[in-house]
């Protein structure tokens, strides 16, 4: 089975079992970074422990950082290549290096110069200052390991390798394991280091898996002009990412301040939490990975039961893992706590806090799927606003709230989060079954329905058409076509997408109106969408291929930007004979055509923009741009006239 009748068709259980295991694996060695250290780190010092459970919230945000500009870079370049524009799929590759630099630059400034204050903030301990600027420092100050094998893995990943960022964190961890103990304790001959051994053990497994993926995640950098270009096209996909991400650094911050008003003691406890959830959730965390390509899928094809079923199966399977989780937590916690800590009071406190923590599990399944499940979908506000209700809204909050009335009480924080989340998950879940698309009979399979197929045409003109809302573009387009006897295509244009992709024609029609202006970006570069947008260039590219045409939107004019004998069309006209033009057809009032046509076109700017990289209306895109206030007649008449003078027709009704 190709990759989409896999997703349309097979077993959900034989899905999660074939695409979770190298996933997990690839989790399993980078939680290994900081679970070996703790575990060396708790052997040689109770302090060094607290100090480590301190500096965890600055590693998560040069983890989000770095991990964040990947996403953009591969977000970047997966949406060129898919659209066959290699050259700057390389030039977003190429600017990856100078901005993981500078994300190290800043991380190592801030290590070396406010490291101590940091320390303060956080502990009255001066043993725990001491270990936590030597920890802190080493790290910050030698994270570019980090940060270049974050953008190049991203690099790699975009380009389909796998492969060579799983050696890498194999080979990553491996160093860090065998260098732990024997910096940390001075073994073979090497002097006792400590703290700072587990630091440098840590870099030098980073920089290890750097080196491994350099080779072929490099690329040039390109020139100043066009990087500075890249950085905004990077951070307007990446920014929602490294936001989402550093929303878990500020929470576990807000916690351990919160904790270190009772005694460092408690804060280390939270921090042992931190490492046991780790292998907890390593299942669950490849589970939510596997089910965004299956959703993502299912749902642009409007096969809505698949889409539940998955949901269904994922919480499922989440609750029989997590229960173990539970259980262990509930039952067995003393022996879990020694294993990292041999202080009496870090059990103690421990034991009552994992006890609280452990029923906290079964809610955290839905409360980590349903954002997974939304951004599958494409709905990015709703998964947004579950992460900053779980991670900003309630965490801290409720932190503080519970912890006037006592340590013990504190921990309570985590099961009333969870399931205020999981709770707030499911109502948008009602919502989104609400809604119209969702509800909706799905259409006949494409294999049951005779599909569109291409009309007959000649070698000659391809005119593409872009135009403004209320322009009466789409009524040109038509008239022009009928005049040079050519095809037209617009809704059949969508038509024959959806049927060859398998994908919903109503989805693909919608995909540059359905998110909110503040999440089109992000929506845009989802998985979900992409499936359309790639379905509906290649439709356009054979659609060229096939003969003369006309094309209306869908950025036609720069997929077919390699094509010979493309006329490329602008139309507009003024606002008010737009708004006039829009009442009349659809029957709104002023105001609402008013908003109407300024909504449409921003979505069709962002749509330009996601896919070209370009302005929507820069006139230097477009070989003539038409003002249509003269009537559809008129301008479809100016169009003819154009393409006639200049010799690029071979209409249908004409030789060649």
């Amino acid at each position: 089975m190709q990759g989409s009748e896999i997703f349309a068709k097979e077993r959900i259980s034989k899905i999660l079992l074939r695409l979770a295991p190298p996933v997990m694996f690839a989790q399993l060695i980078q939680a290994l970074y900081n679970i070996i250290d703790s575990l060396f780190v708790g052997r040689y010092s109770e302090t060094g422990l607290t100090a480590l459970s301190i500096i965890y919230p600055v590693q998560l945000l040069m983890i989000a950082l770095a991990v964040g500009t990947g996403v953009g870079i591969n977000t970047l370049m997966a949406a060129r290549m898919g659209a066959g524009r290699q050259q700057e799929a390389e030039e977003a590759a190429g600017t990856g290096t100078p901005l993981a630099l500078i994300i190290w630059a800043f991380f190592a400034v801030f290590g070396f110069f406010f490291m101590p204050a940091y320390a303060r903030m956080s502990t009255q301990s001066e043993a725990v200052i001491r270990e936590v600027i030597l920890y802190g420092r080493t790290v910050c100050v030698f994270s570019f390991g980090l940060t270049l094998e974050s953008v190049w893995t991203k690099v790699l990943q975009a380009e389909g390798d796998m492969k060579t960022p799983m050696i890498a964190q194999i080979a990553g961890a491996a160093v860090n394991i065998a260098l732990d103990p024997i910096l940390i304790f001075g073994l073979l001959g090497f002097p006792e280091m400590g703290i700072l051994g587990a630091a440098a053990a840590t870099v030098a497994g980073q920089i290890t898996a750097a080196c491994i993926v350099a080779r072929k995640g490099f690329r040039r950098t390109p020139a100043r002009r066009e990087a500075l270009r890249q950085f905004g096209r990077i951070y307007r996909l990446g920014i929602p990412n490294i936001l989402m991400q550093s929303a878990y650094t500020f929470y576990i911050l807000g916690l351990n301040l919160i904790l270190a008003s009772f005694s460092d003691q408690a804060v280390t406890a939270l921090g042992l939490y931190y490492k046991w959830q780790t292998f907890f959730f390593i299942p669950l965390g490849a589970m939510q990975t596997c089910i965004v390509p299956v959703i993502s899928y299912n749902y642009a094809a409007r096969n809505i039961g698949r889409c539940r079923a998955m949901l269904k199966a994922s919480v499922l399977f989440g609750w029989v893992l997590m229960a173990v989780g539970t259980l262990c937590f509930v039952t067995i916690p003393e022996p879990m706590l020694r294993v990292f800590t041999r202080d009496e009071l870090v059990v103690a406190i421990g034991r009552i806090g994992f006890r609280y923590i452990g029923p906290s599990f079964l809610p955290m399944v839905t409360s980590l799927i349903f954002p997974v499940f939304f951004q599958a979908v494409g709905m990015s506000l709703k998964s947004s606003a579950l992460t900053v209700l779980r991670t900003v809204v309630l965490f801290v909050p409720l932190g503080f709230l519970f912890s006037r009335f006592g340590l013990d009480r504190f921990w309570l924080t985590f099961p009333v989060t969870e399931t205020l989340t999981s709770l707030a998950g499911l109502l948008f879940y009602r919502q989104f079954l609400d809604h119209d698309y969702v509800g909706q009979a799905p259409p006949p399979a494409a294999a049951e329905t005779p599909g569109p197929v291409l009309l007959p045409s000649r070698p000659g003109v391809v005119i593409t058409i872009a135009r403004e809302h209320g322009s009466g573009g789409k009524q040109i387009g038509k008239l022009t076509a009928e005049r040079l006897g050519i095809p037209f295509y617009y809704k059949e244009m969508i038509a024959l997408a959806a049927h060859e992709s398998g994908l919903d024609q109503e989805f693909i029609s919608r995909i540059h109106q359905n998110a909110p202006d503040a999440m089109r970006d992000l929506y845009l570069s989802s998985h979900v969408v992409q499936l359309a947008v790639r379905a509906q260039e290649r439709i356009i590219r054979r659609i060229a291929e096939n003969g003369s045409c006309v094309i209306v939107g869908r950025a036609a004019d720069h997929v077919l930007r390699d094509f010979p004998d493309v006329v490329r069309v602008f139309i507009h006209a003024p606002e008010e004979y737009r708004i006039r033009r829009i009442m009349e057809v659809y029957g709104d009032s002023h105001e609402e055509a008013r908003r109407s046509s300024r909504r449409s076109d921003k979505a069709r700017a962002s749509y330009y923009r996601h896919i070209s990289g370009q302005k929507w209306r820069d006139p230097r895109h477009y070989d003539l741009i038409l003002d249509s206030s003269c009537g559809p007649e008129e301008t479809a008449a100016a169009l003819v006239r154009y393409i006639e003078q200049h010799g690029a027709a071979a209409p249908a009704d004409r030789d060649p």
